[in-house]
């Protein structure tokens, strides 16, 4: 009776009893069969996704990480790389003022050569010019004395004494 009475009701509302039974049957035989088959599988599915999302995040997060670091340690390599490169600086530098002082002392050396070579020089014609100075006024000396005595005074013994007499008189001056 009662079913009699469900069923009374449902017409009423518009819903036939029978096809709402095998609807309701065929809903239970549906949901037992995903429930034993299909919610599994899904559920797997679903599972193996939140775990390739919880992967996929960890491996961004360690990303990052790894990211930060990688920047850490190249900003750790470039502040060495200038440090050694400052110091390489510094090094080239008084490489440079070494030779550069080098180079002077060369040069100031090479000078006071040069100057010694010079004196050296005007030393020699200085010398050279004297002798020649003595020559000519030995000659000039024995002319004189020739026309003072009027007579020729070659001999080698006039001639030895007017020498000494100009190398006494120029050794006099010095």
């Amino acid at each position: 009776m009662h079913i009699l009475v469900i069923a009374d009701l449902l017409g009423s509302f518009g819903i036939n009893p029978l096809a709402f039974l095998s609807q309701l049957i065929s809903f239970g035989i549906v949901f037992l069969i995903l429930w034993r088959y299909g919610f599994p599988v899904i559920l797997k599915t679903l599972e193996k996704r939140q775990n390739v999302i919880r992967e996929g995040v960890e491996n961004a997060e360690k990303a990052s990480r790894d990211l930060q670091e990688a920047n850490e340690r190249a900003e750790q390599i470039l502040l060495e790389a200038r440090q050694k490169a400052q110091e390489t600086i510094a090094l080239a530098v008084k490489a440079a003022e070494r030779e550069s002082a080098r180079i002077q002392e060369e040069t100031l050396a090479r000078v006071h050569q040069i100057e010694e070579q010079q004196i050296a020089r005007i030393r020699q014609e200085a010398a050279q010019a004297r002798g020649e100075l003595s020559r000519l006024v030995v000659n000039l000396s024995i002319s004189a004395a020739g026309k003072v005595i009027s007579k020729s005074v070659d001999t080698k013994d006039n001639r030895r004494l007017v020498e000494e007499f100009v190398s006494a008189s120029q050794a006099g001056e010095q």
